[in-house]
């Protein structure tokens, strides 16, 4: 039965694989602009991390927060059947969650297989790494702010 301290936990662990992700997914695209010559002065590039979080949390954040509860909750089975894996096992969720919410975002809203990616900022293997860092960290903070007491 979750806690008041797991609730917490999980909800600071989703505020925070959303932040980073967000914030590596516009970086990832703003780079690619100015690849190709678009100039951003710092207020546009304001503006445009301010866009991608208001328009991307109703969307891509209930996303990540499915896919984190999903990761999580096989992390507790794992850690029981192999407790030696039990100090990574919420990290490890929250990269494989993220990397599974990007495959399957890509091959129902995206060209599929092979196709250019539906997610701007993970359309190569640095923005899909970025993206998974952002889950891992998130398993981070749910581990550390769980606990001991997490089993």
């Amino acid at each position: 039965m979750p806690t008041i301290r797991d609730t917490v936990a999980f909800i600071a662990a989703i505020l925070a694989a959303f932040v980073l992700a967000v914030t590596f997914y516009t970086q990832q695209v703003l780079t690619k602009q100015e690849a190709f010559g678009a100039i951003y002065a710092l207020d546009q590039e304001l503006q445009v991390y301010a866009y991608n979080f208001a328009g991307l949390a109703p969307s891509y954040g209930v996303g990540l927060a499915v896919a984190l509860l999903v990761g999580f909750f096989v992390a507790v089975r794992v850690k029981r059947a192999l407790p030696a894996l039990a100090p990574i096992a919420y990290p490890i969720a929250g990269a494989a969650a993220m990397f599974t919410l990007i495959w399957a975002i890509d091959h129902t809203a995206g060209a599929g297989a092979g196709g250019v990616g539906a997610i701007g900022g993970a359309r190569d293997a640095l923005g899909i790494g970025l993206q998974m860092l952002a889950g891992l960290l998130g398993g981070v903070v749910f581990a550390v702010l769980c606990g001991r007491s997490q089993r």
